[in-house]
């Protein structure tokens, strides 16, 4: 499974990105246009990415613009869809509501648990039950 994090937080990076990469390349990125130049770099080498996780509070723009940004070049290019959770400090209601409003797959309150990381890539199909 390959994966893209986006997180501005390094600590939050560094251990979703240690959580992803047992499960196959995992890529880090701290803005929404260095994440937005990977995936579509990804797109344009027809390797997408299977997993997307997207911190709400980004420093360029949000993270909530960015994941209609990334499903509109999905739409686009005509790619195969990959599933985006949105990842956040601040689980409010709007948060959960805009992300859900958003067409995210999934939504992760942090600090984000191994097991429920894990429990959340079993329902989405990205990896199998253990």
């Amino acid at each position: 499974m390959r994966s893209l994090v986006i997180d501005d937080e390094s600590v939050a990076l560094f251990k979703m990105v240690t959580m992803l990469e047992p499960f196959g390349q995992c890529d880090a990125a701290t803005t929404s246009h260095k994440a937005l130049d990977l995936f579509c770099r990804a797109l344009e080498e027809a390797c997408p990415y299977a997993l997307v996780t997207i911190d709400i509070n980004l420093p360029d723009i949000s993270g909530i613009k960015l994941l209609g940004r990334l499903q509109e070049e999905e739409e686009r290019r005509n790619a195969p869809r990959a599933r985006k959770l949105m990842v956040t400090a601040e689980s409010t209601k709007s948060n959960v509501l805009a992300a859900a409003s958003g067409r995210c797959d999934g939504f992760l309150a942090k600090p984000v648990r191994r097991a429920v990381l894990s429990e959340k890539l079993v329902h989405l199909g990205l990896l199998a039950a253990r």
